[in-house]
């Protein structure tokens, strides 16, 4: 599994997210792209999972972001060292 750290609320709404990867973001009603699936907040940040089989996409959403608000994290299992960074 991959973590998805968002901070939305520096979001600018340029729907870059929901373009590449429309099964994890799409745009809200005030215009800012939002996680389909939010497991918790902690401050400013959202958190949700993604796929490893979507890393491509969710790295591609990550990499566009004009004002750099998404991290991709592998989540630790018993088999990957733990927290490792994908981008």
């Amino acid at each position: 599994m991959l973590r998805i750290i968002h901070k939305q609320k520096e979001c600018i709404g340029c729907d870059v997210c929901c373009d590449v990867a429309p099964n994890y973001w799409f745009m809200n009603e005030v215009g800012l792209a939002e996680l389909h699936s939010i497991l918790r907040t902690k401050g400013t940040l959202h958190f949700g999972e993604g796929w490893v089989e979507d890393m491509e996409i969710l790295n591609q959403a990550a990499e566009e972001c004009p004002v750099n608000i998404i991290r991709i994290e592998r989540i630790a299992c018993k088999s990957d060292r733990m927290g490792e960074n994908i981008i």
